[in-house]
């Protein structure tokens, strides 16, 4: 073996404890702050969803802003969505179109005290 030549084996030596330890970790904290975000984006969804068959059947055409919010409070119940705000919705319509639009925040403990905030302004036509 000529000197300043590396081996196949030099290049196949794998992770070390501590690497691993710290890979383990990242792939630990990602899955936690996920399991924490991802049903914020799911209930999101849903109350979009509503927003938009009302829109689509044209009941919204013919309802109130108030009649809108208990739509939208009767259907996320049936959903079991509770912590909904239904002030973050407003209707509106201009030359014989209806308009809905959604502004609300979440907020989510993430761990400790950081929390993560994930803002939303939607408007449905």
């Amino acid at each position: 073996m000529r000197s300043g030549t590396r081996t196949a084996d030099y290049y196949q030596r794998g992770a070390s404890k501590f690497g691993l330890v710290v890979t383990l970790l990242l792939i630990g904290l990602f899955f936690s702050v996920g399991m924490k975000i991802v049903p914020v984006y799911m209930d999101h969804n849903l109350i979009s969803s509503v927003a938009e068959s009302l829109l689509e059947s044209g009941r919204s055409d013919s309802m109130t802003q108030a009649e809108v919010r208990s739509e939208f409070a009767n259907s996320l119940r049936v959903n079991n969505i509770r912590d909904f705000d239904t002030s973050a919705v407003t209707s509106s319509r201009t030359d014989n179109k209806s308009e809905i639009t959604l502004t609300y925040e979440k907020r989510v403990s993430l761990f400790y005290n950081i929390d993560a905030v994930i803002s939303f302004n939607d408007k449905f036509e």
